[in-house]
C-alpha cells in the first residue's frame, strides 16, 4: 500500500490553525495589559482625589487656626470626638453620612508645642481598611499682643 503525500490543503489548514492560535494568544496578552492599565488608572484617580481632599482639609486647618469645632461647622455630616474629626465621602467623593461612606478622611490633633502656639496634627484618607494617603499638618497660632490704649 502506498502512502499518499500530504495534500496542500492539509498544510494550509495546519498553518491557518497556528496563525489563529498565535493571534488568540497575542490578543489575550493585550487584553490583560488593558485590564491592568485600567486598574492602575482607577487606583491613581483614587489616590489623586484622596490627596486633593487632604490638601483642602489642610488649608482649612490653617485658616481655622487648628480649631476642630470651627472646622466641623463646615462639614455638617462629620463626627467630632475630642481631638479627632472624621469626614465621610461616598464613591463619587461627595460628602455623605457615616453609614453610606466609602472613604474616610480623618484629622487627628497630636498636640501643640512652642508654648501652645503650634498646633500639629495628621490627616489620613482611607478606603475601608486601606490607607490612601497621610499628610502631616501644623498651624502657627500667633501671640496676641495687648496694646496699651
Amino acid at each position: 500500500m502506498k502512502k499518499s503525500p500530504p495534500k496542500r490543503s492539509n498544510l494550509f489548514h495546519l498553518e491557518l490553525i497556528l496563525a489563529i492560535f498565535f493571534f488568540a494568544l497575542a490578543s489575550a496578552v493585550c487584553i490583560r495589559l488593558f485590564v491592568h492599565a485600567r486598574a492602575l488608572t482607577l487606583e491613581s484617580h483614587k489616590q489623586n482625589q484622596a490627596l486633593t481632599c487632604a490638601k483642602n482639609l489642610s488649608a482649612l486647618f490653617e485658616s481655622r487656626k487648628g480649631s476642630l469645632p470651627d472646622m466641623a461647622e463646615d462639614f455638617p455630616l462629620s463626627t467630632l470626638e475630642d481631638s479627632r474629626l472624621e469626614i465621610y465621602y461616598n464613591e463619587d467623593w461627595e460628602l455623605c453620612p457615616e453609614n453610606e461612606n466609602t472613604y474616610l478622611l480623618t484629622l487627628t490633633l497630636s498636640g501643640s508645642s512652642y508654648e501652645e502656639h503650634l498646633q500639629e496634627g495628621e490627616i489620613q484618607v482611607s478606603e475601608d481598611k486601606d490607607l490612601l494617603c497621610t499628610l502631616k499638618v501644623s498651624c502657627y497660632i500667633p501671640i496676641e499682643v495687648e496694646t496699651g490704649e
